[in-house]
């Protein structure tokens, strides 16, 4: 099966495979570094400069490649972009798709050298990771509040477990990707029939089974979470984690979108206009949901000497949301903010190529009209629903070191 976006809207074509597989901790860093060992070199382009001239040759093409979690599903994304074939040459596309192929396939072996050379490059990406504090606090969020489940984990791995890797075992874990991935592959752009044949000779491959991909893992708990560590920062790091049993495709998960937008999702949310605006609390604060895993998860640079009293507006601003009821003025706020991105959306290719890629796993196919239509629909009393299953897990600090 083969997900198509037909549209004679962009001037490019994206060639998309997507390989899909359940999650585990034990492969997110073969997973991250396998994209980049690649390319470094195939069995026709024997050097990384060999790979990039050929992207030349292609009109300019770009290759781009991403490794992440979705639910408990690990799917690398590989994306090549290409001028539309009718522009320049109709044999691009067939070239495109010859090229990806020998991109993922043509490996008879690789290289020690350039697998220690991308393994030390992950190695340091990650460590770089480390050294930018607001995502080290966000993670450290998640180790804490999901310690025991797989959202917990690194998606890139963490440096030990990259580290460990070898040749041998990558290898033998390429092999095992080749036979194990599902592949489904999207295409975006003006595509005709005769494409869509070419696609599926060159990946015969390519398939789709349904599968329930939310992660419901979840614990119990009595009492909040309270994780205080200290490092040489001139800010304090405050995140929490909230639980909230709503996740894409139930009832009130649009309601729950609306609800994170006008807690902290946009500058007209109460956090923003409240906590840093009006009380001059914080540097950054901000709020996301993660329909997947459902849960929201705040972060904040916050004034050390000022803590407890940002505690506390938080607090006080969660509570009102849970419950008192949202204006209408505020409702409309948020759905017309949420409403904006969704047409924004449909300006890149990437973006709608995502939206159908996610429709297909969730089996629930919506088209632009639709989407908007549901975003309208939510009420006040729904978001107030939302606020009542919600439960704060953990609160995380990284203090100023003193």
């Amino acid at each position: 099966m083969i997900l198509v976006d037909q549209t004679k809207k962009f001037k490019t074509v994206l060639i998309t495979l997507k390989f899909k597989a359940e999650a585990s901790r034990e492969t997110f860093a073969f997973r991250t570094l396998l994209p980049s060992v690649l390319r470094a070199k195939t069995n026709v382009y024997k050097n990384r400069k060999l790979f990039n001239e050929k992207l030349e040759d292609m009109y300019s093409a770009s290759l781009t490649s991403t490794t992440n979690k979705i639910g408990r599903l690990s799917v690398i994304h590989l994306q090549l972009k290409l001028v539309n074939p009718i522009l320049v040459d109709e044999a691009l596309f067939e070239e495109g798709l010859k090229f990806m192929r020998e991109y993922v396939y043509g490996h008879s072996s690789f290289s020690q050298r350039d697998f220690e050379v991308e393994k030390r490059l992950l190695l340091e990406e990650v460590i770089s990771k480390e050294n930018d504090k607001t995502r080290y606090a966000l993670t450290r969020l998640f180790d804490e509040m999901c310690k025991d489940e797989l959202y917990g984990a690194r998606v890139a791995g963490t440096k030990e477990q990259i580290e460990a890797l070898t040749l041998a075992s990558f290898t033998k874990q390429y092999q095992s990707f080749l036979k194990n991935d599902e592949l489904q592959i999207v295409l975006s752009g003006d595509i005709d029939d005769r494409q869509i044949k070419l696609t599926e000779t060159y990946f015969p491959n390519a398939s789709f089974k349904q599968t329930d991909f939310l992660d419901y893992e979840t614990k119990t708990f009595d009492q909040v979470t309270e994780i205080v560590e200290h490092d040489k920062i001139s800010q304090t790091k405050l995140n929490i984690g909230y639980r909230l049993p709503v996740r894409q495709g139930d009832e009130l998960h649009t309601a729950a979108v609306l609800f994170n937008a006008a807690l902290g999702g946009y500058v007209h949310s109460r956090l923003f206009l409240n906590v840093r605006e009006k009380h001059s609390l914080c540097y950054y604060i901000s709020s996301v949901y993660d329909a997947y895993k459902g849960l929201i998860f705040l972060y904040s640079g916050v004034d050390a000497k000022r803590l407890d009293l940002a505690k506390k507006v938080i607090d006080e601003e969660l509570n009102k949301m849970i419950s008192t009821k949202l204006s209408e003025k505020e409702l409309n706020l948020s759905k017309q903010a949420l409403i904006n991105d969704i047409k924004e959306s449909e300006d890149s290719q990437g973006a709608r190529q995502n939206v159908l890629y996610v429709q297909a796993l969730l089996n629930k196919k919506a088209t632009l009209e639709e989407r908007i239509a549901k975003v309208n629909a939510v009420t006040p009393e729904q978001l107030l629903a939302v606020g009542k299953l919600l439960v704060k897990d953990t609160v995380y600090l990284l203090d100023v070191e003193r």
